[in-house]
């Protein structure tokens, strides 16, 4: 599971008197963590695949139904969910998503965990070890 880092950005938030709305998706009702632990400090809405638990599909279903206007959005998970956060939310000032990657050396060495830049220079790499692991949406290309 990708989402635990969230948990904290949560709580930092929730201390300082933000309203939170976390979005959390999973495959199946077997595979469900945290979610006690993440209402103590946010609203949650689960997505489930097979729609076991929570609503069937994936977060981007709630999200497009969501009309709230978030002041920040962080994301993490997997490739395509960050994919959608990255494109739908690409001018928003504050939105984020915390990318995974492979990373041989960890000290940005090796280019194992190239991203390419989203602007005009797009051979600009950044590298997830050194660079991030948290970008901007619309930064990076994926």
């Amino acid at each position: 599971m990708v989402f635990p880092p969230l948990l904290q950005v949560a709580k930092e938030l929730h201390s300082k008197g933000v309203k939170v709305t976390s979005v959390l998706g999973f495959a199946t009702k077997a595979v469900v963590i945290l979610e006690e632990e993440m209402k103590k400090y946010s609203h949650v809405l689960i997505t489930t695949d097979d729609g076991s638990y929570g609503r069937k599909g994936y977060v981007s279903s709630i999200v497009n139904e969501l009309s709230e206007d978030f002041t920040a959005v962080y994301a993490c998970g997997a490739p395509g969910m960050l994919r959608y956060v990255n494109e739908t939310f690409c001018s928003h000032p504050r939105a984020y998503i915390s990318m995974e990657s492979r990373m041989a050396c960890g000290m940005g060495a090796c280019y194992a965990c190239v991203l390419h830049d989203a602007g005009e220079d797009q051979a600009v790499n950044k590298r997830v070890c050194e660079d991030g692991p948290v970008f901007e949406t619309g930064t990076i290309v994926m």
